[in-house]
């Protein structure tokens, strides 16, 4: 027997114009399934639970993509009714926005993935994310969809191209490929040696010990793969982490510089405005004004 299914229109959610929506949803029993007529990218952020897509039923958790065509039904459900929400960041978009993207792409097999997903080509995709890019960038999205600024709309489709671009780099690491380079492998087991360990007294030295390189070779690589020194690089993780915990806690911002690293409030208040222009109380404040923003402008 088939289950009851909505159809989800673009025009509900595309407002004046905009071919992007981004909004941050609490799963639940009462969603419909549903499927849509716009393209989908949809993160698990938070918990656990179940992907219902076609005659599927995949097991979710933190860190996975989802990209979910057009026509193609689907819902999100928690693990129960009263077990650990079920958080997913959403990237809607519409079709009609493809060529736009595939004009500004150069590399030919970026051509043929976005091609294949304007003509519906590619099937529903679900990867792991790497090392929080997709993360990162969802964070980003959010804050360019709750703002309306000069070239906000311009600012929202590159991060969805970025998007894109980390979604079939992801997919390309699950399909037999050529051997991968060896300072690509090595950086990434540093880069990800770093984020589990940011919060530490974590020096070059320290890092070099680990990973078997010279402090020397471990700048060159810092360098060409990253366009930062390891210093800027330790500081932007710290930063990034530390905006994190600003959004989601009340902890005190001495508090939130000792869990990134930072033992001298006073440094971790000047790299941090060095960084983003405000002082983590400034931050906190707008983005908790923000996220009220959000909320209201979610309709899910």
């Amino acid at each position: 027997m088939k289950r009851p299914m909505e159809t989800y229109r673009g025009d509900y959610f595309f407002r004046q114009g905009a071919m992007v929506f981004v909004n941050r949803s609490s799963e639940s029993f009462s969603v419909s399934y549903h499927n849509h007529d716009f393209l989908e990218l949809a993160y698990i952020a938070e918990g656990e639970g179940f992907h219902h897509i076609e005659d599927q039923v995949q097991k979710v958790r933190k860190g996975q993509l989802f990209f979910i065509p057009l026509g193609v039904p689907h819902v999100f459900r928690p693990t129960s009714v009263n077990g650990k929400p079920l958080i997913v960041n959403n990237c809607i978009f519409s079709v009609l926005l493809l060529p736009k993207l595939i004009a500004f792409a150069s590399d030919p097999g970026m051509v043929t993935f976005l091609k294949q997903m304007e003509e519906g080509l590619l099937g529903h995709i679900s990867v792991t994310d790497r090392n929080d890019r997709f993360e990162q960038l969802f964070e980003t999205l959010y804050e360019q969809n709750a703002r309306s600024m000069s070239g906000s709309n311009d600012y929202l489709h590159a991060l969805l191209l970025q998007l894109i671009i980390e979604l079939k780099r992801a997919r390309d690491e699950l399909e037999p490929a050529g051997p991968m380079q060896a300072n690509d492998h090595s950086l990434q087991e540093v880069l990800q040696y770093v984020e589990n360990h940011y919060m530490k007294e974590l020096t070059l030295t320290h890092l070099a010990h680990a990973s078997g390189f010279s402090e020397r070779h471990l700048q060159r690589l810092f360098l060409q793969y990253t366009g930062m020194t390891w210093h800027h690089y330790l500081q932007t993780v710290r930063i990034r982490m530390s905006r994190r915990l600003l959004r989601s806690t009340s902890s005190k911002i001495s508090a939130v510089a000792e869990q990134v690293g930072y033992k001298d409030i006073h440094s971790f208040n000047r790299v941090f405005k060095r960084s983003m222009g405000l002082t983590p109380g400034q931050y906190r404040k707008e983005a908790r004004l923000s996220m009220e923003t959000r909320q209201l402008m979610d309709p899910f």
